[in-house]
């Protein structure tokens, strides 16, 4: 069967009634080459408009421009059984012989979400822990914004193929999660700070600009840490 390695939706089939269906009955006769069609899908099923094409003997842009496609669904004599899923979603209907409801196309989720600036990430990431995804956009030589924008950490993550290590507290408090390649765990978001905390993380930083030291920013030049409240 083909269908097995065709990414086909899981949603229900339905299998074609007894007996193949009779050119001209219960509509316009039909062409040599749409009788073509109809002997292909009655021996391998489900085909997509390309491999229709190509052995049915017509051209793709006769099959699909011309309308035969839509001819024979309107007539009940095919049907979409399935979606074949490529990189930018379920976008190619698979057809079969006989009547029957059209195959629903699947929403393309996160999970199914894959490009080659996926697998860049996913190569950039290995062996690699506790980057952010601007580090990662420079290891994988891709725009930042275009990891942001397109939402590749997130699906990434709801694949497992990355995770989540630890997370960075910005100078403002905000979190930025940091992530490690491969599955595992997803570190929890932290808390956010307390209003006291801010203030306390504002004083503080205000000491070491003015020349200020605090016990806090003693201890932390003497770790060669003071960087870490900047």
């Amino acid at each position: 069967m083909k269908t097995a390695a065709r990414n086909i939706s899981p949603l229900d089939r339905v299998e074609p009634g007894p007996g193949a269906p009779v050119a001209g009955v219960g509509g316009p006769a039909l062409s040599a080459s749409m009788q073509r069609i109809l002997t292909l899908l009655g021996e391998k099923t489900p085909l997509s408009p390309r491999e229709i094409a190509r052995d049915a003997f017509v051209a793709l842009t006769t099959l699909e421009g011309g309308g035969y496609l839509r001819r024979l669904k309107q007539q009940g004599l095919i049907r979409i059984e399935g979606w074949l899923k490529n990189h930018n979603g379920f976008t190619t209907p698979l057809y079969a012989l006989g009547a029957g409801p059209d195959c629903p196309r699947p929403r393309f989720a996160a999970r199914d979400h894959d490009s080659r600036g996926m697998a860049r990430i996913v190569a950039a990431l290995k062996g690699k822990r506790n980057l952010d995804y601007r580090e990662v956009a420079g290891l994988a030589e891709i725009s930042a914004n275009t990891i942001k924008n397109a939402g590749y950490m997130e699906s990434l993550l709801q694949q497992g193929r990355i995770h989540i290590s630890a997370w960075r507290r910005g100078r403002n408090g905000h979190l930025v999660p940091l992530y490690s390649g491969g599955g595992g765990e997803n570190i929890a978001r932290p808390a956010p700070l307390s209003r006291q905390e801010i203030m306390q993380r504002h004083r503080q930083r205000q000491q070491i600009l003015s020349g200020q030291r605090s016990p806090l920013s003693e201890q932390l030049r003497a770790l060669g840490l003071e960087a870490a409240l900047a």
